[in-house]
């Protein structure tokens, strides 16, 4: 499967060079990132939301929410949410916060969502797009809510949706909240995804509320037909030669220059957990990212519920493995690590 996966990036990215605009992205990517958006997407519709909305490469920046849960509040998810939304807050060009929920979803969840996002202080000027989806047909409608909306942007984005392509429920990448990476498809489909700082999940932690959520949903994604599912950390950087490195792996080589309260402590943990799989002081980005993904898959591990199903004989031969990603041509290929 990881082979296959390296091969469809591949030709994804020799489709992009053919084709003028998505060959203009990549050259915009070379220079860095100066998204639009901030998507926060439930894990198992990360990737559909970039085709649902039709956003590519450089359109939106990302962050995540547990699937199933509504959004926790920023103090209490700074890894998920709080710490890519303060990363965001540095682009010129902020249009809207979007918000997407199932069609099914309780209006509890999505209320107490919009809560959480109204009090994060590094987005409580830009406005708010909440949609209900119907992933199957690829249709959505506007929910309203009072936390500063924007008619114009909501039509706009309502008049381009698309249906997405079927969703890898076996597949789940963990991958940078970078507006330049799009998670890679698999020969199933477009895969879950877990967008953070640098692809960055933090060690379990009882006493955080984010992590027992994370554990929540590890518990109900493994809790069947565990010999099929995968996770996969998905590392990007100046791979091939060309373009700006991971924001949040050159911050954390320079933690003095980063500022304000959400940044600060999620670059931190990143840093710290990183240097744990540098046998010397990392270099580069790129050096960087490799130990975080490391790090990330190390973390993974101490979930109970992911304990619990390698018990159970999850742990095949590509359970959890690192993909290293070209920020510009978005071209994966495998990174062996020693065994976890």
């Amino acid at each position: 499967m990881i082979e296959e996966i390296s091969e469809l990036s591949m030709k994804s990215a020799e489709d992009c060079k053919k084709n003028p605009e998505t060959a203009e992205r990549m050259l915009a990517a070379e220079k860095g990132q100066a998204p639009r958006f901030l998507i926060i997407s439930p894990i198992h519709r990360s990737s559909q939301d970039l085709q649902l909305l039709r956003f590519g490469q450089g359109d939106a920046f990302h962050a995540t929410r547990v699937s199933g849960f509504p959004l926790l509040p920023p103090d209490s998810s700074p890894h998920l949410f709080a710490g890519p939304a303060a990363f965001n807050r540095q682009f010129p060009e902020k249009t809207g916060v979007i918000l997407t929920f199932d069609i099914d979803e309780p209006q509890g969840v999505i209320r107490t969502s919009i809560e959480s996002v109204s009090q994060h202080p590094d987005i409580d000027d830009i406005p708010i797009i909440v949609f209900r989806v119907d992933y199957e047909t690829g249709r959505a409608r506007v929910v309203p809510h009072k936390f500063g909306r924007t008619y114009e942007i909501e039509n706009y984005i309502l008049k381009r949706l698309s249906r997405p392509d079927v969703l890898d429920n076996d597949t789940l990448m963990i991958i940078c909240s970078d507006s330049r990476v799009i998670p890679p498809i698999t020969p199933n489909g477009l895969p879950m995804a877990i967008q953070t700082l640098g692809a960055h999940v933090p060690a379990f932690d009882a006493t955080l509320e984010e992590t027992q959520q994370l554990n929540e949903f590890f518990k109900e994604w493994l809790s069947n037909e565990t010999h099929e599912r995968r996770i996969i950390a998905v590392v990007h950087g100046n791979f091939e030669g060309d373009g700006h490195p991971c924001g949040a792996g050159d911050f954390s080589l320079h933690p003095e220059d980063v500022h304000g309260k959400y940044l600060e402590s999620v670059i931190e943990d990143l840093k710290h957990d990183a240097e744990q799989y540098e046998t010397k002081p990392a270099e580069t980005p790129e050096e960087r990212v490799i130990a975080i993904g490391t790090a990330t898959l190390t973390n993974i591990k101490s979930y109970p519920a992911v304990r619990d199903a390698i018990d159970r004989g999850a742990a095949h031969d590509e359970f959890l493995k690192i993909l290293k990603m070209d920020t510009v041509t978005n071209v994966v290929s495998p990174y062996e690590i020693e065994p976890l």
